[in-house]
């Protein structure tokens, strides 16, 4: 129920949508001829696209959750193994043209060659199923898994996590398949954005894990001026307002233990 309401929740409170359903109400007013309320809606529209769109707040926000965790400046000699998520294919779009179609967020497939090269002998999981409502059988794992195989040294220690949907069953279904490994030190692999939500999700688990983030979008000393592109300014605000969303659903619904956990 929580992965449906988690859905619905963000679709009302997305940036985009939020300046449609003004937009909306706005016109409606208008063919109802009541040309104050109209003028309320169509100016808050406006106004929501050119102050959100123009000034950097999605910027800082993204910064915010990027800077959280830094890079390990020195990785541990020995490790457990390595928990990859997934978020990494266009899976519907995939699946409509028979090739996959990789996203933004490869580094993650980039960093798991190189780490697998440093960690040549310890699992590696790669946790992603099916996050695409409607659609449950298109599971990202099972879809990666030729590349996967191709990219992991010594690929028979890959292991495939394929029915978590959101960031909570990652680290629900993961704890699962490793728990009888111990509790050593996993490293945890995803874009620096991401990476707040998926540390409050695997520690309220109980995994014992070292942050490695990568995928960065800002720079550590962002310097922030006024945007001259709404629609990109909005595109970013997006993705950040997502992660910070999604960091208080979990945090209120006792998926996590922590708001905004610290390193």
């Amino acid at each position: 129920m929580f992965f449906y309401l988690s859905k619905i929740f963000w679709w009302l409170f997305e940036p985009g949508n939020i300046l449609f359903l003004l937009l909306l109400i706005g016109v409606v007013f208008l063919f109802l001829n009541k040309f104050k309320w109209a003028k309320l809606f169509c100016g808050a529209a406006l106004a929501f696209y050119l102050v959100l769109g123009i000034v950097p707040l999605g910027n800082y926000l993204k910064a915010e959750l990027e800077n959280r965790f830094p890079v390990p400046q020195e990785l541990p000699k020995e490790i457990a193994g390595i928990i990859v998520l997934g978020g990494v294919l266009d899976v519907y779009t995939s699946d409509q043209r028979g090739a996959l179609q990789l996203n933004g967020n490869i580094e993650r497939l980039t960093s798991l060659y190189d780490l697998g090269e440093l960690y040549p002998d310890v699992p590696i999981v790669f946790t992603a199923g099916a996050g695409l409502m409607g659609r449950p059988d298109l599971k990202e794992s099972l879809m990666m898994k030729p590349v996967l195989e191709q990219i992991v040294p010594n690929a028979k220690r890959l292991i495939l996590e394929t029915e978590s949907r959101n960031t909570y069953e990652n680290a629900l279904f993961t704890k699962e398949m490793i728990q009888d490994q111990g509790d050593g030190l996993w490293l945890l692999v995803t874009s620096a954005r991401h990476m707040p939500r998926s540390v409050a999700c695997f520690r309220a688990q109980g995994v014992n894990i070292l942050p490695y983030p990568v995928d960065y979008h800002t720079s550590p000393n962002m310097h922030y001026s006024v945007l001259l592109n709404p629609r990109e300014g909005l595109g970013v605000l997006r993705g950040a307002l997502h992660e910070w969303l999604g960091l208080l659903a979990y945090y209120l619904t006792d998926k996590t233990h922590e708001f905004f956990p610290s390193p």
